[in-house]
C-alpha cells in the first residue's frame, strides 16, 4: 500500500509538472504623464500549450502586501498599463505569476519583483537642481544598461544632459530663472525602455558674477568703405548666452562699447569711424541672462590700418599695414585690391608680409586700395580700412603739336613741333615708324628751351619709297611721358614717263596725314636741271592724288624734270597754324635721241655731216672723226656744229661720239661715215 501511494505521488507531480509554464521576465516600467505604468516582459516558453493567463501583483513597498490587479488571459501580450498605478507619487513593485492547465489552477513561481522607478526632484538653493532615484532591481537585472540617461525638458524641447550608473545627479542651473523638467530612463537589452515619473521646477542661477560663460572667440574685425570696424564671432556654445559685451581697447583699458542681445546675432559694426585713421583693439564676452560677464575672448584682434605714398617720378604706390594677430588658424597671406576711379576693386596681387607696391599709375586718376588677410585654410578673411590718392605728376607741358613732317631736298626729313611754353619741362621724345608698322622707336629728343616751335632733321631715311610715321611725348621733370601728340606721315611721290608720250610725266601720290585743320590741297613743284621753279605747276585739292605733266616745251635742251609736291593744311587748326610738308623728290627723264649719218657729199646736197641729237647734255658733247691711219682729222664739242670735209682726200673715216644722257650717263658711240666725191 505505502509503495502505491509513492507511485501514485510521483504520477501526479509528473502531471502537475508537465501543466506549469514559467513566469515571464519583467523587464521594464514605464510611467506615463498621468502616473500609469507600462509594464514589459518576455513571454515564457509554453511548448505544450498550457497556458491559461498571467496574473499581475502589485505593492506600495518590497514587503508587500502584494495584492492582484490584473490578469491577462492573451498568451502572446508582453505589456500591461496600469492606469492606477500611481508612478508619479512613489515607486511601485511588481511582479507576474503565470497559470496554466486546462482550469488555471497550475501555478507558476514569482517573477522577479521589480520597481518603478520614481524620480524625486529638490531645489537645494544653491543654483542647482537635485535629482535622486532608484533602480528597477537590486541588483541591476542582468539585462539593463550600466548607467542611467538623465533627460532635461526646457519646454518644449527635452534633451539628453547626462549618462551615469549612479542613483543621483546634481544638474548646475546657468540660466538666470528657468522651469526644468527632469526624467530618467534605463534601457534593456531586450529593447524597452523604463522611464521615471517626471519631476520639474523652477530654478535661478544663484552662483553670482560667473566665470564659466564659455569664452566667445572673434573670428575677424574688418573695416568697411566709411571706416566702421566690423566684428564677426563664432556663437558661444554657453547655454545661457545671452548677449555678447563688445570691448575695445581704449587708453590702456578694455572698454566696454556696446552689447549686442541674442546668442546668435554674432556680427557687429562700430559707429565710430576711428579705423580710418588708426588700428583699432577689439574683443568680446558672453553675458549670461543673469547679467554675469564671462570671460573676455582670449584672441582679441585689431583692425588692419593701411597707409598709402605715392612717389610722383616713378608713379608707384607703397601700401604698408599692420600685422594681423590672433585670426584662427594663423594668417596665410594677404590680397591686395584697387579700384580706379570709383570703379570696382580688383586683385592686384598677394603679400607674405605686410608692404606691396603698385606700379604703373597713371597721373590724374584716383586710386583706393583695401588689403584683404586669409587665414591658413581660407575659411576666415577680414579687410582693411580703404586708403585712397590722387596720382600725381610734376608740372610739364600740356600739348605737344605735330605741326609737320616734311621732306628736304636732300631727302633727309624735317619734323616741326609746336609745344606748350606756358610750364617747363624736361623737353619732346621723338619717335619714329617705318612703314606704318605700329611700331614706333625713339630717334631723338629736343630738350625744353621755351620756344614754342621746335625742329628735328631726321636725315636716316630713305623717302623715295618709304612712308614715315613721327610722334612726340611731352617728358616731364622726373624723366616720365605725360603726353603725345598727332602723328604726322610723310607723303611718298612717284612719277613715271609715258612711253607713248614721251613728253608726259604722270605724277602719284598719298596723302599726308594728320593735320588738325585736315589738308586742303596739293601744290606741285618742278625742278628742271637741279634748278627748283618757286611757282608751283599746279594745285590738286584734296582727294585728289595724280596729276599729268608735259614737259614738251621745257626739255628741248635738256631731258631731266624732278617733283615734289607740297600738302596744305586747311583752315580749323586748334592751335591756329597752317602747316605744309613737302613729299619727297621724284626723278623723271626724257631720254636722248642720236641719228649719225653713214655719208655725206660735200660737192652734193648733204654737203654737211652732223649727228641729229635730241635731249643730251651739252656741256659734255664731243665728236671726233679719224681718217684710215687713225689720224684725227676734225672734232667739235657743239652739237650744233657739222664737219664739210674739206681738205680731205679720203673716202671713208671713223667716228666716236661721246656725251651724257639726261641722267647724266656718259654715252658713246663709234661708226664709219663715207665721203661721197
Amino acid at each position: 500500500m505505502r509503495v502505491f501511494l509513492i507511485i501514485l505521488l510521483l504520477g501526479f507531480s509528473n502531471l502537475y509538472k508537465s501543466q506549469v509554464v514559467g513566469p515571464p521576465s519583467l523587464r521594464c516600467i514605464e510611467c506615463g504623464s498621468a502616473g500609469e505604468l507600462k509594464l514589459t516582459w518576455i513571454i515564457p516558453a509554453d511548448p505544450g500549450g498550457k497556458f491559461f493567463s498571467y496574473v499581475i501583483y502589485k505593492a506600495n513597498t518590497f514587503a508587500g502586501p502584494y495584492s492582484s490587479v490584473a490578469v491577462v488571459s492573451t498568451y502572446t501580450a508582453n505589456t500591461y498599463t496600469d492606469l492606477t498605478g500611481g508612478g508619479n507619487t512613489a515607486s511601485r513593485y511588481y511582479f507576474i505569476k503565470t497559470h496554466s492547465g486546462p482550469t488555471g489552477t497550475v501555478v507558476s513561481n514569482s517573477s522577479d519583483t521589480v520597481r518603478s522607478i520614481y524620480l524625486n526632484l529638490s531645489n537645494p538653493g544653491d543654483g542647482t537642481a537635485f535629482l535622486v532615484y532608484n533602480n528597477l532591481h537590486q541588483p541591476k537585472l542582468s539585462t539593463s544598461a550600466t548607467t542611467f540617461t538623465v533627460l532635461r525638458q526646457n519646454p518644449p524641447v527635452w534633451s539628453s544632459i547626462k549618462t551615469t550608473p549612479a542613483l543621483s545627479y546634481k544638474d548646475t542651473i546657468s540660466i538666470c530663472n528657468v522651469f526644468y523638467n527632469y526624467q530618467l530612463q534605463l534601457r534593456d537589452a531586450s529593447g524597452c525602455v523604463s522611464t521615471s515619473n517626471v519631476s520639474g521646477g523652477n530654478f535661478k542661477d544663484l552662483k553670482g558674477p560667473d566665470p564659466g560663460p564659455v569664452q566667445s572667440l572673434l573670428d575677424s574685425v574688418s573695416v568697411n568703405s566709411t571706416g566702421q570696424s566690423v566684428l564677426g564671432w563664432t556663437p558661444s556654445s554657453y547655454q545661457d548666452c545671452y548677449a555678447y559685451v563688445i570691448y575695445q581697447f581704449i587708453g590702456g583699458t578694455w572698454t566696454q562699447i556696446d552689447t549686442v542681445f541674442g546668442a546668435n546675432n554674432t556680427v557687429y559694426t562700430t559707429t565710430a569711424t576711428t579705423a580710418n585713421g588708426s588700428s583699432t583693439y577689439f574683443a568680446i564676452a558672453s553675458l549670461d541672462s543673469c547679467g554675469n560677464i564671462g570671460i573676455i575672448s582670449s584672441n582679441a584682434q585689431q583692425t588692419m590700418y593701411l597707409k598709402s605714398k605715392y612717389n610722383v617720378c616713378s608713379r608707384t604706390t607703397d601700401l604698408i599695414w599692420n600685422p594681423y594677430k590672433n585670426i584662427r588658424l594663423g594668417v596665410s597671406h594677404y590680397q591686395v585690391y584697387c579700384s580706379t576711379n570709383a570703379g570696382p576693386y580688383l586683385y592686384l596681387g598677394s603679400s607674405n608680409d605686410t608692404t606691396y607696391q603698385h606700379t604703373g599709375l597713371t597721373p590724374g586718376k584716383t586710386y583706393s586700395y583695401k588689403v584683404r588677410v586669409f587665414n591658413t585654410f581660407g575659411g576666415i578673411t577680414a579687410s582693411s580700412n580703404q586708403s585712397s590718392l590722387v596720382a600725381t605728376a610734376p608740372p610739364a607741358s600740356s600739348f605737344v603739336y605735330l605741326k609737320s613732317a616734311s621732306v628736304d631736298m636732300d631727302q633727309s626729313v624735317t619734323v616741326t613741333l609746336f609745344c606748350d611754353t606756358t610750364v617747363v619741362c624736361k623737353g619732346f621724345e621723338l619717335f619714329r615708324d617705318d612703314g606704318g608698322t605700329g611700331s614706333f622707336n625713339s630717334i631723338g629728343f629736343l630738350p625744353f628751351t621755351g620756344k614754342s616751335i621746335l625742329t628735328f632733321n631726321d636725315a636716316n631715311v630713305s623717302t623715295k619709297g618709304t612712308n614715315y610715321y613721327y610722334r612726340a611725348e611731352v617728358i616731364d621733370s622726373c624723366g616720365n611721358p605725360r603726353f603725345s601728340s598727332n602723328i604726322g606721315k610723310t607723303v611718298v611721290l612717284k612719277v613715271k614717263n609715258d612711253n607713248d608720250m614721251i613728253f608726259n610725266n604722270n605724277l602719284s601720290w598719298d596723302d599726308y596725314s594728320t593735320y588738325s585743320g585736315g589738308v586742303a590741297g596739293y601744290y606741285v613743284f618742278r625742278i628742271v636741271n637741279e634748278v627748283p621753279d618757286p611757282n608751283p605747276v599746279t594745285f590738286v585739292p584734296f582727294g585728289m592724288t595724280t596729276y599729268t605733266d608735259n614737259v614738251e616745251d621745257i626739255v628741248a635742251e635738256r631731258g631731266k624734270v624732278s617733283y615734289y609736291v607740297t600738302a596744305v593744311e586747311g583752315f580749323g587748326n586748334i592751335h591756329g597754324l597752317i602747316g605744309s610738308a613737302n613729299s619727297n623728290k621724284a626723278d623723271a627723264y626724257v631720254e636722248a635721241k642720236v641719228f649719225v649719218p653713214n655719208a655725206f657729199a660735200p660737192k652734193g646736197e648733204n654737203r654737211i655731216w652732223k649727228p641729229i641729237t635730241q635731249f643730251v647734255e651739252k656741256t659734255d658733247y664731243r665728236v671726233e672723226v679719224f681718217n684710215r691711219w687713225g689720224a684725227k682729222v676734225w672734232e667739235t664739242t657743239s652739237d650744233q656744229e657739222g664737219w664739210d670735209g674739206s681738205g680731205i682726200e679720203d673716202n671713208t673715216f671713223v667716228y666716236l661720239l661721246q656725251y651724257k644722257n639726261a641722267r647724266g650717263e656718259f654715252i658713246e658711240m663709234k661708226g664709219t661715215v663715207t665721203m661721197v666725191r
